[in-house]
């Protein structure tokens, strides 16, 4: 992939064949949600599409939109969604961040005091960005 994808223009999962690696974004709009958390293309293509792909070594890097303080109980839910299907699938996960300078209460994209990517609030926590 010389150039971005977006996923809601991907016609066959074989659009990615050439890809040599990834980063990969989505907001959580669905809170609280165990799939479909996204409230995108993206869901579709997690759910229907990533199957097909081998991703055997491809770095992937994931980032999550959300917000700390009105959603702080599943602040950015959706990376944990998109680091399971795409690390199943035999990527090499990168950009793991520490989970400690945030303002949340909880999320399902934190594991072991790290989020499984980069979580991105721009209103409430510019200064992690």
């Amino acid at each position: 992939c010389k150039d971005p994808i977006d996923v809601g223009d991907i016609s066959s999962p074989a659009d990615y064949a050439d890809c040599t690696g990834f980063i990969v974004g989505a907001p959580t709009w669905n809170t609280d949600a165990d799939e479909d958390r996204s409230g995108t293309p993206m869901d579709e293509f997690i759910n229907d599409g990533i199957e097909k792909l081998n991703l055997s070594g491809k770095p992937v890097a994931i980032f999550g939109l959300g917000d700390s303080v009105g959603y702080g109980d599943n602040f950015c839910d959706a990376i944990e969604e998109l680091h399971d299907k795409f690390s199943s699938q035999g990527a090499k996960m990168v950009g793991y961040t520490d989970e400690s300078n945030y303002g949340h209460s909880s999320s399902k994209s934190a594991k072991s005091g790290k989020f499984l990517g980069l979580p991105l609030d721009e209103d409430n926590e510019s200064d992690l960005t």
